[in-house]
Parts: structure tokens; C-alpha cells; sequence
């Protein structure tokens, strides 16, 4: 199968990069149309015409790329025009990520409507979306009207290639590393885990280590100065290729605690990654991380926004070895099982070529 894959996106962003190389090991031909993402969308649609002009003879399909819903109008008309049907993969949206979760535009704005319709568009007119969870096809059917027949869930997987079981580089042995990395938006919920670290002041083997940049890490910067914290640090974004050392040298990898929209629907990578390098993994409880894993067997699971609850649990797990053994073990066999790019790309070219059979 030979796929187009159009849009304005970074092409080393995990989600794209997952699907394009699940693509890839399932013997599928990758061509690009692909603009800067910081060009307003005017821009965009005359360097997309003219890429496509030179690849449509090449491809069977389009791909419109994640946060790409302004385009897919250009990618529908350029798919009628040849013969091409046009998938989304929509597994956020522009107006639950801007609106509802970051609360950037007043609900009833002009700007809120213009990105809900915009949303809605992308998601008519494609031949089929695609998106990360099941709480996140329900919404998108329940809020847009989107056929249920039309919403396949691809879900959001790990690149075993990257992130794999691999020893500890460090030598300090007396330090219980806690990490979290990640760009501190509000479904992370990173007050919740700075406010844990607070409680756990009095275990001075724990360290807590933030690793990355984001708009709410200044906040979270003070809210730690404010409480005292003393058990942590705080480092810059790392080259995604670095990440796994980082990961490596941790003794638990921490998910999203954010009592928010999109925590409660969509999955996270540093989740995923955590799992697939063998680590245990502490994460809020929600409908879509039990889509996957169960509390106690793959992972373990608090209450969204509950300091209390994440503290306890990780003076638990220092306590007991064996689970924490147990839990990444399990966890990462679940990861391999069920989320490797060979594995969710083999369900999705499936689905691919039904759509190609049918056109």
C-alpha cells in the first residue's frame, strides 16, 4: 500500500512518527506533502497542492497528520479530484485541547465555535478517523455527530525500537528516582506530583526528577518554592534520543494526574514508555488507561488530582520490591503484546485496504 501523508506536522512528533512506522513495518510506501506547522493555513495550501501534484500518481491514500483539521478540507478536495480517500487521524482535537483543556478561548467565543466547527469539518468530510482511545471515539461520536462505523481506534503505541528494558547508568544506588517528564500541560497534572513530593520531605532517599519545558512549568516552579520542596529537580527537554537513558535510570516513571477532559480520554507516551522499558509506572485512573491495563497488574493506578493518594503509593511501592518487579514485568509483556508498532500497524492497514476495496 502506498500512503500520503499531508498536513502541517513535526515528523519527529511521537504520534505521527508511531503510526507512520507501524505503517512501514507492514510493508507500506511513505510519500510526504508536508508544510511548516507555524505557517497560517492561507500559506499552506498552495505548497500542499503542488507536492501532491507530484506524488497523488504514487499513493493509494491521504493521511492527514494529528492537529492537521485545517487542511483536511484542501486533502478532501484533492481526494475527489483523484480518486483518493482521505483519513484523519484526529486524536486530539483543536477544541477540546484549546478550550476545554487549556481554557484559552471563553466557551461561547467566536474563537471556541470556529475551532469546535472546525473539528467537525475535519471530521465529516474525512473517509475515516482515526483516534487513540475508545473514551475518545465516544466523544468524538457523541459530540460531533461522527458516524461510529467511520471512528476506528488506532492506538496510541511505543517504538520498541527506542525504548526497551536497558540497565542504570547511574552508580548512585542510595537515591529512589521518581521521573517525570513530559511539557507540564494541565492533563499531566504536575501540582499533584509536586504537591506528593511535599508530603514525602521526610523519605530523603526519594528524588523527584522533572525533566522538560512547557508553559505551566513556572508555576509549578513556585507552587515547589512555596511548599518548601527540597526532593526535587527540575531539567530542561532532552533530545527525544536521550530520553531513554533517562528513563533507564529511573525507579518509577510517573503518568498524568490532571483532573481534566483529555487525561480522562486519551492515553500518554511517557505512560507507554515507562511500560515498554520495564519500569513500574504510577499513573491516575481513568477510563482510558483501563482500556489496557489493569491497577495492581500492569501498573498502579491513584485517583486523578490526589497528592495523598500518588504519595502513599509511591512509599508503598519503595517498601516492596517484589512488586514493583512484578508490576514492570507484567506491564511491559501487556506494552509488547498489544502496543508495538508491528502489532497496531497490522490492524490498521487491515482497515486500510477495506477502505481501498470499497472506494
Amino acid at each position: 500500500m502506498r500512503i500520503c501523508y499531508f498536513g502541517a506536522f513535526d515528523i519527529s512528533y511521537t504520534r505521527n512518527n508511531f503510526i507512520r512506522r507501524a505503517l512501514e513495518l507492514n510493508d507500506c510506501h511513505i510519500t510526504y506533502c508536508n508544510v511548516p506547522q507555524s505557517w497560517p493555513t492561507y500559506k499552506k495550501v498552495l505548497p500542499l497542492i503542488q507536492q501532491y501534484r507530484k506524488t497523488w500518481r504514487d499513493c493509494d491514500l491521504i493521511v492527514v497528520a494529528e492537529f492537521c483539521q485545517t487542511v483536511v478540507p484542501l486533502a478532501w478536495l484533492l481526494g475527489q479530484i483523484t480518486g483518493r480517500p482521505v483519513i484523519f487521524d484526529m486524536v486530539i482535537g483543536l477544541y477540546e485541547a484549546s478550550v476545554l483543556e487549556r481554557g484559552r478561548y471563553p466557551i461561547n467565543s467566536f474563537t471556541s465555535r470556529k475551532l469546535y466547527y472546525v473539528d467537525k469539518i475535519a471530521g465529516m468530510l474525512s473517509t475515516k478517523v482515526l483516534t487513540g482511545t475508545i473514551a475518545y471515539k465516544e466523544y468524538l461520536v457523541n459530540e460531533f455527530g461522527i458516524s461510529p462505523e467511520k471512528v476506528q481506534v488506532t492506538p496510541l503505541g511505543v517504538d520498541d525500537q527506542l525504548f526497551f528494558p536497558k540497565p542504570k547508568s547511574e552508580t548512585n544506588t542510595g537515591r529512589f528516582v521518581i521521573l517525570y517528564h513530559g511539557s507540564y500541560i494541565p492533563n499531566h497534572g504536575v501540582e499533584t506530583i509536586i504537591k506528593a513530593a511535599a508530603n514525602l520531605d521526610g523519605y530523603p532517599s526519594f528524588s523527584f526528577r522533572l525533566i522538560g519545558d512547557g508553559e505551566g512549568k513556572a508555576n509549578v516552579m513556585r507552587l515547589a518554592d512555596q511548599l518548601g520542596v527540597e526532593n526535587i529537580e527540575f531539567l530542561s527537554k532532552v533530545p527525544f534520543q536521550q530520553l531513554s537513558d533517562h528513563i533507564a535510570d529511573a525507579d518509577i516513571v510517573l503518568g498524568v494526574f490532571g483532573d481534566t477532559s483529555q487525561a480522562r480520554k486519551a492515553m500518554a507516551n511517557k505512560v507507554l514508555e515507562g511500560l515498554a522499558m520495564q519500569k513500574p509506572v504510577v499513573t491516575g485512573d481513568t477510563i482510558s488507561i483501563r482500556e489496557n491495563f489493569k491497577h495492581m497488574e500492569h501498573l498502579w493506578l491513584v485517583p486523578l488530582a490526589d497528592a495523598r493518594a500518588l504519595s502513599e503509593a509511591l512509599i508503598l511501592l519503595s517498601k516492596d520490591t517484589k512488586l514493583m518487579t512484578r508490576l514492570a514485568e507484567v506491564g511491559y509483556s501487556r506494552v509488547i503484546d498489544r502496543l508495538t508498532p508491528i502489532v497496531v500497524g497490522k490492524d490498521l492497514i487491515d482497515n486500510l485496504h477495506r477502505i481501498i476495496d470499497n472506494e
